[in-house]
C-alpha cells in the first residue's frame, strides 16, 4: 500500500521498498535544537480508542513504521501512566521510556521483557513520579531493571510537566516524544509545550471512545507533512504555535 505525498507535492512512497525507511526518516526529521512532538491517533470523530478500549486496534502497519520512525529520531518517548496500565505498554525497542506517574501506579505494565526476539537489548525505563509514588514504583517494578526520578508534585501529582521536561534535558533528552494518553497530551497541549503534532487520521467513527483531547486549548496548527494511503488514513505532521 503506497503512500502519496500531499504536502509536499512528492513522489509516492512504498513502505515495502528497499530505502522507504529512510525516506521516512527524511520526512519526519525533527527540527534542530529541543523539541517537543506529540504522536497521537485518532478516529475522524477524535476518539483515541478502537472497539477494545486501547488504540491498537486504530493503529496499521504503515502507523507503526511511522511510530518506529519518529521514535528513531527521539532521545526519549514520553507517556503517562494511564496508557502504561491500559495498554499494557512494554519497553521500546531503541529509544528510553519515561513514564510519568504521579501515584507510582502501574499496575499491568508490560516492561518486563527487555531483550527483543532476536535477543537485542530493549531501551531503557525512567519513571518519573513523587516522594510518595516512588516506593509504589519500586514494588511494582521490583522484578524488572528500571530508574526513577522524584520531582516534588504534591502528594500524588499532577507532575509539573514543565519541570519534567527540564529534568529530562538535564539528562541530555533534548528530543521527547510524547505518546500519550489523553490527559497527557491534554495537558502538553494547554501548557504550549508541544512544538509539532504528529497525528495519524484513520476513517473510522468510534463513537463513545476517549476523545483524543479534553482540554480548553486553542493553537494554531500548520501543516508541514501529508502522507495519505490507498484505505483513506491521513498521516501528517502539524507545527503548533499560540493563536495570535
Amino acid at each position: 500500500m503506497s503512500l502519496q505525498r500531499v504536502l509536499p507535492p512528492g513522489a509516492s512512497v512504498d513502505p515495502d521498498a528497499p530505502g522507504a525507511r529512510q525516506a521516512l526518516l527524511d520526512d519526519y526529521e525533527p527540527d534542530p535544537g529541543a523539541t517537543v512532538r506529540l504522536n497521537l491517533v485518532t478516529t475522524l470523530d477524535g476518539r483515541a480508542a478502537g472497539s477494545d478500549g486501547t488504540s491498537e486496534t486504530l493503529t496499521t502497519r504503515t502507523d507503526r513504521m511511522i511510530l518506529g520512525v519518529i521514535r528513531q529520531s527521539a532521545d526519549a518517548v514520553l507517556v503517562g501512566a494511564s496508557t502504561v496500565r491500559t495498554e499494557s505498554l512494554g519497553r521500546p525497542r531503541r529509544t528510553p521510556l519515561v513514564v510519568l506517574s504521579g501515584s507510582g501506579d502501574l499496575t499491568g505494565h508490560g516492561f518486563d521483557s527487555t531483550t527483543t526476539r532476536e535477543g537485542a537489548q530493549r531501551a531503557d525505563v525512567l519513571v518519573v513520579t513523587t516522594p510518595r509514588g516512588a516506593e509504589r514504583v519500586r514494588r511494582t517494578l521490583a522484578a524488572t531493571p528500571h530508574e526513577v526520578l522524584v520531582l516534588d508534585g504534591g502528594d500524588e501529582g499532577p507532575l509539573p510537566l514543565g519541570s519534567v521536561l527540564a529534568a529530562l534535558r538535564e539528562r541530555g533528552l533534548h528530543r521527547i516524544v510524547a505518546e500519550g494518553g489523553p490527559t497527557l497530551a491534554s495537558s502538553l497541549l494547554a501548557a504550549q509545550l508541544v512544538d509539532e503534532l504528529c497525528l495519524t487520521v484513520v476513517p473510522r467513527i468510534a463513537g463513545t471512545g476517549i476523545p483524543i483531547i479534553d482540554a480548553a486549548v486553542s493553537l494554531r496548527a500548520t501543516p508541514r507533512l501529508l502522507l495519505v494511503d490507498e484505505a483513506g488514513v491521513l498521516y501528517g505532521r502539524w507545527g503548533l504555535s499560540p493563536e495570535s
